[in-house]
């Protein structure tokens, strides 16, 4: 295989497929239910659609876990596609295009590092947890169980890991620094290919739209949004063949 042929195979399961993959699931990603009615009596049952919480369903816990599950590799594969949007800014294109270019490769690592935390903390194993708590909860008495007082112990425990300032799912420190990481790639890979001058204006702002709708959230509707745009620009910049 040639290395054009890996890269274009590359290309588009990392900056289509994956993206495309991650619309699907986003959209039953809910949000805005930290507060009302709460992350455990929300994510601990299926849910219908409503305007305050986006998606357009919630199928329960299981489908946390299995949502994240997906979405860990997938959103692997659309750190790869940043870095190989700028892979060909080298320093004899220039040395600011290279430099930013630079900047993009090391936030998108802070990007890939902090999202796959995130999802492990609150997305896998809070699913999982979830789906165990509810099972003890319904067990029979005469085999190991979770008493409705256990029960009330373990929402109160991880309604607060949600809400930690360091490993929570909203604003701690690994969901911000994950989030403004993405936005941070985006913006300097657009600025690369800018000075490179490799690309349109229209790919450049699909690419800053991806990152600051991925920064305010991966959750629906902004997570479709944004991996929407970065299809967007993936199409208009995609390796051509070489002439000749």
């Amino acid at each position: 295989m040639s290395r054009e042929t890996l890269t274009s195979i590359l290309w588009w399961s990392c900056l289509v497929v994956a993206p495309l993959l991650l619309i699907a699931i986003e959209l039953f990603h809910p949000a805005g239910f930290t507060q009302d009615p709460g992350m455990y009596e929300y994510l601990s049952g299926p849910q219908p659609h409503t305007p305050e919480h986006k998606a357009l369903a919630y199928f329960g816990p299981w489908w946390w876990f299995t949502l994240h599950m997906i979405q860990t590799p997938a959103v692997c594969l659309v750190a790869l596609g940043l870095y190989l949007i700028t892979r060909e800014i080298t320093r004899e294109v220039g040395t600011w295009a290279w430099l930013t270019a630079c900047v993009s490769r090391a936030a998108t690592f802070v990007f890939v590092v902090y999202y796959t935390v995130l999802d492990a903390v609150g997305g896998i194993g809070l699913g999982r947890t979830i789906v165990i708590a509810e099972r003890l909860a319904q067990a029979p008495a005469d085999q190991p169980h979770l008493t409705p007082d256990q029960l009330d112990g373990v929402k109160l425990m991880l309604n607060q890991l949600w809400t930690d300032p360091w490993v929570g799912g909203v604003g701690s420190v690994i969901s911000q620094t994950g989030s403004w990481a993405a936005f941070v790639a985006a913006l300097f890979a657009a600025a690369a290919l800018f000075l490179a001058k490799r690309a349109a204006w229209l790919p450049l702002v699909l690419l800053v739209v991806f990152g600051w709708e991925l920064q305010l959230s991966h959750a629906a509707y902004h997570g479709p949004i944004a991996f929407t745009a970065l299809i967007g620009a993936a199409l208009w910049l995609r390796p051509r063949p070489k002439e000749g």
